[in-house]
């Protein structure tokens, strides 16, 4: 192997962002490599709930989000890999009336972007989800959302990037990155240096210290959504669903092999070791909330629970866009728990970025200098 390789951009970071940008960068015949320090998909990108969800989210993500969502639509027949990827929608629960408000408010907001939410009374609600137990007084439902597996989503990424010819570095942690004028430097334990014309920094909770490299600092907070799955059981839980408890929100779904998956409650994590640690009584906490919102699963067996590393701004919105120090350089980390259905269209803004110089998705409320007073951002057409 050389001791030294020249790319057109080289992506730091083996997660879902890192990976759908390469795999778009590839497709408009870029050379790329990618440098990931563990296995691909093995932090936030492949431990988290898998969820493919527009309902809820922020303004500021929707464009990101709706475009993402189209090519989830062909994930599969693009990438020519299985994800489980489906589309049985997703209702987020309201038990206040100030909660319901806030639906109604978000709903209208939502169609501006073409997405379709459908509004329902309590009754509705509990015609269409039976087997939601606690009280209800309506909800929120988009059916175009969905879910997929995230265990193969990244490391599928990476296979069809590497069809593309990109070059997929695993178990290779950077040593030092830095900018010579004309080149970003990447220096890596066992790639030798990487020399890139572009660099896309998609290093999720670690994005923070690698942009401090090249001089620039981002507040980045590190959290660890923690999951729980029980054992399978019979099909009940036929969407998606969000439920509101004690101000935080309680979340579950079925796969096809009858296990149901559900999160609620930090694990710890730690950038050094590169690990997340289960709470157990966050757990067990998560268990009893399950066991009240979907009173079928009393009796149940809960067989495993994990957590992963991940980056939280301050506003939950990610670092997306073009750095003002380094031209060549594109931020995209800090997806704050809720990064996994964006990937494909991070990817695509990426590419546009890299190759056109502009995006026409609108990205400004992720600009990464937000938080410093006056800063604009100029990347969308």
């Amino acid at each position: 192997m050389s001791n030294r390789s020249d790319w057109d951009v080289v992506v730091i970071g083996g997660g879902i962002a890192g990976l759908c940008s390469a795999y778009y960068l590839a497709l408009r015949g870029k050379r790329v490599a990618v440098i990931e320090a563990g296995a691909v998909g093995a932090q936030a990108s492949g431990v988290n709930f898998g969820g493919l969800r527009t309902n809820g989210r922020a303004e500021a993500e929707l464009p990101l989000s709706v475009r993402a969502r189209s090519e989830w639509r062909k994930i599969e027949a693009l990438i020519g890999e299985r994800c489980d990827v489906e589309f049985t929608g997703h209702v987020e629960i309201a038990d206040r009336p100030d909660h319901m408000a806030s639906l109604e408010t978000w709903a209208k907001m939502a169609e501006g972007y073409g997405v379709k939410p459908l509004l329902l009374s309590a009754a509705a609600t509990k015609r269409r989800f039976p087997w939601i137990g606690s009280e209800v007084l309506g909800g929120c439902f988009v059916a175009d959302d969905g879910a997929a597996n995230p265990r193969l989503v990244a490391p599928n990424f990476a296979l069809a990037a590497r069809t593309l010819g990109a070059r997929i570095c695993e178990f290779n942690p950077v040593r030092t990155v830095s900018h010579d004028g004309e080149h970003f430097i990447v220096e890596t334990e066992n790639s030798g240096v990487l020399r890139g014309i572009n660099l896309v920094n998609a290093s999720g909770a670690w994005g923070g210290r690698l942009a401090a490299q090249l001089g620039e600092t981002f507040p980045l907070d590190v959290m660890a959504p923690q999951m729980v799955v029980s054992e399978p059981f019979p099909l009940t839980v036929t969407s998606t669903v969000d439920y509101p408890v004690n101000g935080r929100f309680f979340y579950a779904r079925q796969i096809d092999r009858g296990n149901l998956l559900f999160g609620r409650g930090p694990g710890r994590a730690d950038l050094d070791s590169r690990r997340a640690q289960y709470v157990p009584q966050n757990a067990f906490d998560a268990a009893r909330i399950a066991m009240d919102v979907l009173p079928f699963l009393r009796g149940r067996s809960f067989i495993r629970t994990w957590s992963g590393v991940e980056g939280k701004t301050a506003d939950s919105l990610p670092f997306l866009g073009r750095s003002r120090s380094h031209p060549g350089l594109i931020h995209a980390f800090g997806f704050s728990g809720h990064g996994f259905q964006l990937g494909p269209g991070v990817g695509l803004v990426v590419a546009e970025l890299i190759v056109d110089g502009k995006t026409a998705t609108q990205i400004d409320a992720c600009n990464p200098y937000r938080f410093e007073k006056g800063q604009e951002s100029s990347d969308a057409a």
